[in-house]
């Protein structure tokens, strides 16, 4: 009982936790994530590694607290609600839901707080994680097919902290966008409840998706290769499109 418990508190409190116990619950789901998040994020903010964990550790602390919004009070508003956590978890957050809160805010401001040391005062970083969490909080009181509209912003949202503290071109947000925000963005509209018609003949069922993934990537590639070309821009610049390209064709062929 004890050791429940301890797992229980280690799931609301530590950062990352929620993620990976509640939301991926698997290594190759971790790895994935990884891969998606992590690789684009690292490669495209220009950051020091201090500078980009201290980021990314705000980010996703504030983040998984909106997970946690959506596992326990978003649910309860859906008729067919998508159920994460069980009684005992969905009551410990209850009972305990503004040290929880209290807690992550903490963290995240005193990762804050350690990358104004570095950074001077970052105005434009709070501004994003402040939309980065309006999106979410809209997102979890919109309970209906048309949310798919603000999905993509909503997972583009926890991409732009790490662009933050940098100056970037245009094309390091295009690059970041394609990167997996426009790819989950356009097959949010496929979710079985609510898959919508022009999504029909590109992913008509659940098992398409395998398909749907790798011809984005190839796609995205076939339009970016030439562009860079009449641009100048190094081809490097793709790296983590190709990656997750290569990532998505070997998962296509190894399942087929």
């Amino acid at each position: 009982m004890k050791q429940e418990e301890t797992n229980i508190k280690a799931t609301f409190y530590i950062p990352f936790a929620y993620l990976y116990g509640v939301r991926l619950r698997s290594v190759p789901k971790l790895l994935s994530w990884l891969l998606l998040y992590i690789l684009p994020t690292a490669f495209y903010s220009h950051l020091d590694v201090l500078s980009y964990t201290l980021v990314l550790f705000a980010t996703f602390t504030l983040y998984e607290l909106e997970y946690i919004f959506n596992d326990t009070v978003a649910v309860q508003h859906e008729s067919q609600p998508s159920l994460r956590l069980t009684d005992t978890q969905t009551a410990y957050f209850f009972a305990h839901r503004y040290l929880i809160i209290f807690t992550r805010l903490l963290i995240a401001a005193l990762c804050l707080a350690l990358l104004s040391l570095l950074h001077s005062f970052t105005p434009s970083l709070l501004c994003a994680l402040a939309i980065m969490l309006i999106l979410f909080s809209y997102y979890n009181r919109w309970r209906n097919r048309y949310n798919v509209f603000l999905y993509i912003w909503l997972v583009f949202s926890r991409y732009i902290p790490f662009m933050c503290l940098a100056a970037h071109s245009g094309i390091d947000y295009i690059l970041l966008f394609v990167s997996y925000p426009l790819l989950i963005g356009l097959e949010r509209f496929s979710m079985p409840n609510y898959r919508w018609p022009f999504m029909r003949r590109l992913i008509p069922n659940e098992e398409a998706k395998a398909r749907f993934r790798a011809a984005y990537y190839v796609l995205a590639l076939l339009v970016l290769v030439p562009y860079c070309y009449l641009t100048g821009l190094s081809l490097y610049a793709l790296l983590p499109i190709g990656v997750l390209a290569l990532y998505r064709i070997l998962r296509l062929v190894i399942k087929k």
